[in-house]
C-alpha cells in the first residue's frame, strides 16, 4: 500500500451538484488535470443498477448543473470567445449544443422542471479581476470601498449582470433584468412563473451588507422583498415550496455586530410572515468545514420533499447533519461522522448525499429519510482504486476542556508507520476564520503530513462555527487570548493522553487566522522546534486599508475601528508584529502574490522583523496566487507548497 503524496491530490476526484431525474442521479465529478496545471470536470449519472454514463466531453469546468425534462443544462468556457457559454445535452443521448455565443459570462443557471422556461445570469465586462502583462498596460480606476475580492480580483465597476430567460421551444433569449451587482439566482417555480433570486438590498451603498431575499413573477415582472422586515439580513439560500405557499430560507438577520450564525427561517407567502425556526440551535445552516478537497458545491442546503415536508443540511459540532421538517418542527435524519457537500432528493423519500471522511475522500450514497438510522447505500466512489491502493491516516477524536471549563472538540491523525512508534513528532495546525471549523472531513494536506511521520492534532477554539452563537461570538474583541489557550490546552491534552508523542518535537502551522494564531503562538513560547505561518493576519494596522475586507473585518472581530478612542493601540496590541522581536522559533513563511484578503505585505513586515533580530526564516511567494492557494490555488503550486512545508519540518 501507497502512502498519500502531495501530488496524488491530482489522482482524486470529488463530486458535487448533484441532481436527480427518471432513475438518474446526475452529478459533476471534479479533477485535476496536471499536465495543463488546471481544475477540469465532468458530467456524469449513475442509475439504479450502477451503470455510470458520461454526458459531457468539453474540456475545463462544466459548471451550473441543470436538469430538465428533455435537456442537461451546463456553463463551460467556449475557446473561440474565452467566455462561459450556455450549453445543453439531449437526455436521450448525443453532442453538446451551445446556446448562448456572445462576449458575455454566463455565471448561473436556473430551470423550471417541465424545461420552458430556462433562466441564466450573465455578466458583460470589459475589464479582468487581474490584467494580464502587456507592453502597454490599462490603467485601472476606482471609486467604490467593495472595490476588490480575494479570488477574484479588481471588480469592473462598469460591469453589467443580467437576468435572461431562454424559451427552449422556439430558443429565443428575452433580457428579463440588468443591474451593476451580482443577483443569485436561488430556485424557479415548477410552473417557471415564479423565481427566486438574493440581491443586495442597496447596492450602491457600500456601507450596507444587507442581501434579501427577493421573488420575481416573470409574467407581471413585479419583484417582491420578501425578508423586507429584516433588511439588514445576509441570506444565502431560499426554495420555494411546490404550491408557491411558503419559502423556505437560510441565513441571518446580523443582529450581532461580529459574526452571526445561519441559521433557518420560512416565509408564509400568504400571511405574509418570516419565522427565524432555529436561533436557539446549535447547528449552522454555512455547512463547510476547513479543509482543501472539495470543490464547485452547489451552496444549496435546503429543499422541499413536498408542500409540507423539507429538508436541510447544517453543520453541527465539527460534522454535518442532515434534518427533515414540517410545521411541526425538524428532527434529526441523517448524522454521521462526515460532511455533506451536497445532496438531491429522490424519489420514494429517500436521498443521495454526497459525502467525505478523514479516511474517505468521497462517495455518493443513498439514505432513506423516513428511517433515522445509520443505514445506507453506497452507490459511487470516484476515487475507489486510489482507495485500494493507498493508506489513509487513521483519525481518532477527543474532547478536553479549557482553562475556563469549555469544552472543544479535537482530532488526532495518526503518522502512518512512524519511524519510532515511541517517539511521534506531533504538529498543531490551527485553522482560519476564525469562524470556521475542523471536523469529519477529508483534508489531503493533514494525510499528507501523517504519511510524512507526523502526528497531527487539530482542534475547534472558541469562535469556531457549529457550535452555537455564543461559542462562535466568544473570540470578538478577544483574539490571542482564551482562543490561544485552547489551541495550547489541546495540544497538552494530545500530549497527556497519547504517550507516543514527542515533547521534544512540536510544531505549529496556520493559515490566514491560522496564522495569525501561529505567528502569536512563537512570539508567546518557546515550546515549538519549527512553525509555519501562511498568508497570516500581522499587522492589524495596515490590514485596516489594505485588505478586500479589513476595513469592516477589523472592526467585526476587534470589536473596535481603527479611528476610534483606543483603536490605533488595541490594533498593535493585537498584531502579532508587536511581539515579531520576541520569536526565537525558525518560522517559515508562505504567502500568495495574489492575496487580497490578507495581503502579502503582512508577511512582508513579519520577514523583515524576523530577519532583522538575527532568527532563522525563510520567505517563500507563491505567483499567481490568491488567499485560498491551499484549497484551490494553481495545482503545481498547491503540490510546491506541500513540499516546502515537509522540507522545513524535515529540516528542523
Amino acid at each position: 500500500m501507497k502512502r498519500i503524496s502531495a501530488a496524488d491530490i491530482c489522482q482524486l476526484k470529488s463530486t458535487s451538484q448533484l441532481k436527480y431525474l427518471d432513475g438518474k442521479i446526475f452529478f459533476i465529478e471534479n479533477s485535476i488535470d496536471s499536465q495543463n496545471n488546471r481544475y477540469q470536470s465532468r458530467i456524469k449519472s449513475i442509475d439504479s443498477h450502477g451503470k455510470i454514463q458520461t454526458w459531457t466531453d468539453k474540456e475545463g469546468l462544466n459548471s451550473d448543473l441543470t436538469i430538465t425534462e428533455n435537456y442537461l443544462y451546463f456553463s463551460a468556457k467556449d475557446n473561440k470567445s474565452e467566455k462561459k457559454q450556455l450549453y445543453r445535452v439531449d437526455i436521450k443521448g448525443g453532442a453538446a449544443e451551445q446556446i448562448t455565443n456572445g462576449k458575455e459570462d454566463v455565471i448561473s443557471i436556473i430551470a423550471d422542471p417541465k424545461g420552458q422556461n430556462i433562466i441564466y445570469e450573465s455578466m458583460e465586462s470589459s475589464q479582468a479581476g487581474k490584467f494580464k502583462t502587456k507592453d502597454f498596460p490599462e490603467t485601472r480606476q476606482i471609486s467604490r470601498l467593495k472595490n476588490k475580492l480575494d479570488g477574484y480580483g479588481w471588480f469592473d465597476e462598469k460591469a453589467e449582470y443580467k437576468i435572461n430567460l431562454f424559451d427552449s421551444d422556439d430558443k429565443r433569449h428575452i433580457q428579463l433584468e440588468r443591474s451593476s451587482k451580482r443577483i443569485n439566482l436561488l430556485d424557479l417555480s415548477k410552473d417557471g412563473k415564479e423565481l427566486i433570486i438574493s440581491k443586495d438590498n442597496k447596492p450602491d451603498d457600500d456601507l450596507d451588507f444587507g442581501q434579501g431575499i427577493y421573488s420575481y413573477d416573470l409574467d407581471s415582472k413585479k419583484l417582491s422583498f420578501i425578508t423586507s422586515e429584516l433588511p439588514n439580513g445576509y441570506f444565502f439560500d431560499a426554495k420555494l415550496s411546490p404550491d408557491k405557499s411558503r419559502i423556505l430560507i437560510a441565513g441571518n438577520d446580523r443582529h450581532l455586530p461580529g459574526y452571526t450564525k445561519q441559521e433557518l427561517y420560512v416565509y408564509d407567502k400568504n400571511k405574509q410572515i418570516l419565522k427565524n425556526l432555529s436561533r436557539e440551535d446549535d447547528f449552522d445552516l454555512e455547512n463547510h468545514l476547513a479543509a482543501d478537497f472539495s470543490q464547485q458545491r452547489s451552496e444549496s442546503v435546503l429543499a422541499w420533499a413536498d408542500n409540507e415536508k423539507y429538508i436541510f443540511a447544517a453543520g453541527y459540532h465539527g460534522r454535518s447533519q442532515l434534518f427533515s421538517g414540517s410545521a411541526d418542527g425538524y428532527h434529526l435524519i441523517y448524522d454521521e461522522p462526515n460532511e455533506i457537500f451536497d445532496f438531491a432528493l429522490l424519489n420514494n423519500k429517500k436521498i443521495a448525499l454526497s459525502i467525505s471522511k478523514q479516511e474517505k475522500a468521497n462517495e455518493i450514497i443513498q439514505i432513506d429519510f423516513n428511517e433515522n438510522d445509520a443505514s445506507h447505500i453506497s452507490l459511487y466512489d470516484p476515487n475507489e482504486k486510489f482507495d485500494n491502493e493507498h493508506l489513509y491516516a487513521k483519525s481518532q477524536h477527543f474532547v478536553y476542556k479549557s482553562d475556563d471549563g469549555l469544552e472543544h472538540d479535537g482530532w488526532y491523525l495518526h503518522a502512518v508507520e512512524p519511524k519510532n512508534p515511541k517517539k511521534i513528532p506531533v504538529l498543531l495546525y490551527i485553522h482560519g476564520g476564525p469562524h470556521a471549523a475542523y471536523g469529519e472531513t477529508f483534508f489531503h494536506e493533514f494525510q499528507t503530513h501523517a504519511a510524512q511521520g507526523y502526528a497531527v492534532i487539530f482542534v475547534n477554539p472558541r469562535g469556531s462555527t457549529t457550535y452555537g452563537q455564543s461559542f462562535e461570538s466568544a473570540v470578538i474583541g478577544h483574539y490571542g487570548e482564551k482562543d490561544f489557550s485552547d489551541v495550547i490546552n489541546g495540544l497538552d491534552f494530545a500530549l497527556n493522553n497519547f504517550p507516543e508523542l514527542d515533547r521534544d518535537r512540536q510544531y505549529i502551522a496556520g493559515g490566514s487566522y491560522g496564522g495569525f494564531m501561529t505567528s502569536w503562538a512563537v512570539g508567546h513560547t518557546q515550546r515549538f522546534k519549527a512553525a509555519i505561518t501562511q498568508r497570516s493576519v500581522i499587522n492589524w494596522i495596515s490590514l485596516w486599508g489594505t485588505s478586500d475586507i479589513g476595513w469592516y473585518f477589523n472592526k467585526r472581530e476587534l470589536g473596535i475601528d481603527l479611528y476610534d478612542a483606543g483603536g490605533l493601540e488595541t490594533y498593535w496590541q493585537k498584531s502579532p508584529l508587536a511581539y515579531a522581536d520576541h520569536i526565537n522559533t525558525p518560522l517559515l513563511i508562505q504567502h500568495g502574490e495574489w492575496d487580497m484578503r490578507c495581503p502579502i505585505e503582512q508577511s512582508e513586515q513579519l520577514f523583515t522583523a524576523v530577519k532583522k533580530t538575527g532568527n532563522e526564516t525563510k520567505f517563500i511567494r507563491y505567483p499567481q496566487s490568491f488567499h485560498g492557494i491551499s484549497r484551490n490555488g494553481l495545482p503545481s503550486l498547491r503540490i510546491q507548497r506541500l513540499k516546502d512545508i515537509d522540507e522545513w519540518l524535515g529540516k528542523h
